[in-house]
């Protein structure tokens, strides 16, 4: 009988989610924007989103994730998600408020949409 994934703890979330958003910022600073500049804000955030797509779609992690240890997976098989899901996961993500929206076990809002699960890896 497989075992069940660990499922990540908000905790673990919240850490990937900041290395991802510093190495946003850092991305945002190289291309020649400074926090508080008009444009810095939206850059920052769109580059943290492009890391999500980019990276989930390819490896299945973003750079936090992988320092967190957690992956995102397809809930029917384990898998890696496809692209298609993993570009609804990051619209949904985009917008925020899914992402705080959990069910009992703790899966957001925006995992469920897309029939993922962000699962730790070690």
């Amino acid at each position: 009988m497989a075992t069940q994934p660990r499922l990540a703890t908000f905790g673990l979330r919240l850490g990937a989610f900041l290395v991802d958003g510093l190495l946003a910022d850092l991305i945002a600073i190289i291309a020649g924007y400074r926090p508080g500049e008009t444009g810095y804000g939206l850059v920052g955030y769109a580059v943290f989103l492009a890391i999500e797509l980019v990276f989930v779609s390819a490896v299945g992690q973003t750079p936090g994730m992988r320092v967190a240890g957690l992956a995102v997976v397809r809930a029917a098989d384990g898998r890696r998600p496809r692209f298609g899901w993993v570009l609804a996961r990051t619209l949904l993500l985009a917008t925020i408020l899914p992402a705080l929206i959990p069910d009992r076990t703790g899966r957001p809002l925006h995992d469920r949409a897309a029939g993922t699960l962000m699962i730790r890896t070690r």
